[in-house]
């Protein structure tokens, strides 16, 4: 069949990974796939695509916030009557509500896919009107975690799937067991990774751990403050911001202990990759995800979410801890594996194949 895949860009995010990973997968399938960009100025991706997978960007203007919008909600009808899929499949909030009024009189079946926390990330009030308002038109709906189905409407949960996110391998070479602690961490440098409360926890526990370094890899809005932080905490030279890595290895191997320290999440990735490398991990209790993740995994110590205090001792203890730092890394794999790419395709490829035969 001809599957049309909508995203908002190409960039390093966790949805745009799981788009590239799902858009190989049924190209080997057979199928014919096209991937569209709809805030993107180029087809350059950060991950890359074989070339039988065309990738149209429909971004590039430069009017005012609201023109663009409809000009690139224009440039969206138009690219979906050319190409005449049989199956859509959409990506995030606002790309979701744009698919819903896109797809208005055409032939296709759609699957709209929720990538974050929709109950507190920040976005226009009318956006919101406009997911509640189109939304409700895709014939599927597929959430990362059971919570985020709970939260939808009555009318909607009927429709929806929970299937997670694919954790794929990565090749670890690097890493050795470390004289000083390493702490890692990875993401957009904005308010939801609260990066500003694992430097105040960083601080906190400071004293007890003299030789431990911190690095956080991503870049984003937030990196001048982040870094004026760091001054006033006095741990400046000790934290490392070398922003966007290419492949997850960089970071896998730049670090002995993971920490995710989100105000909130989708369903956190980076968190399930050091998991299947056996890197030890610190993480918040964050809604949504780490209890998913965790969930039957009876000592696997998740931090109240934005306790920065608990933060700070659950750090000195994992870096302080042989043992307790050794059961974390055997844990991880076990944990990670329930996430393998084969078993969340085959739950996309079922669901694809209910929708379009529906």
């Amino acid at each position: 069949m001809r599957i049309v895949i909508v995203q908002a860009g190409l960039g390093a995010g966790g949805a745009e990974k799981i788009v590239n990973m799902l858009a190989h997968h049924r190209l080997e399938l057979g199928d014919r796939v096209d991937v569209i960009a709809v805030n993107a100025p180029t087809a350059d991706s950060f991950f890359p695509y074989e070339d039988a997978i065309t990738i149209h960007a429909l971004g590039g203007d430069s009017r005012g916030r609201l023109d663009g919008n409809l000009i690139r909600l224009r440039r969206l009808r138009q690219r979906l009557q050319m190409l005449q899929p049989q199956l859509v499949i959409s990506f995030l909030t606002k790309i979701n509500a744009m698919v819903g009024i896109a797809t208005i009189g055409l032939d296709t079946s759609t699957i709209m896919s929720e990538r974050n926390n929709f109950t507190a990330q920040q976005m226009h009030p009318a956006w919101r009107l406009l997911s509640r308002a189109f939304v409700g038109r895709a014939a599927n709906l597929v959430m990362q975690t059971e919570p985020a189905r709970a939260s939808l409407p009555n009318r909607l949960k009927r429709r929806a799937v929970v299937i997670p996110n694919p954790v794929t391998p990565t090749p670890v070479n690097g890493r050795t067991q470390r004289e000083h602690p390493k702490f890692v961490a990875v993401g957009r440098l904005e308010r939801q990774k609260g990066f500003d409360l694992l430097l105040e926890a960083f601080a906190r526990a400071a004293d007890k751990l003299p030789s431990a370094s911190l690095t956080i890899f991503g870049d984003g809005p937030e990196r001048p403050a982040l870094k004026c932080l760091a001054e006033r905490l006095g741990i400046s030279d000790r934290l490392i911001m070398p922003g966007t890595t290419r492949t997850p290895q960089e970071w896998l191997e730049a670090g002995s202990i993971f920490v995710l320290s989100s105000r909130f999440e989708g369903f956190p990735n980076v968190l399930l990759e050091a998991l299947l490398t056996g890197m030890a991990t610190v993480s918040f209790d964050c809604p949504w995800g780490p209890s998913e993740i965790f969930r039957n995994e009876e000592g696997y110590p998740l931090v109240p979410a934005a306790d920065v205090d608990a933060l700070a001792s659950a750090l000195v203890r994992v870096a302080t801890d042989p043992e307790t730092k050794r059961r974390l890394e055997n844990m991880g794999p076990r944990v990670a594996a329930r996430f393998s790419e084969s078993s969340v395709f085959a739950q996309w490829d079922g669901l694809i194949d209910r929708t379009v035969t529906h």
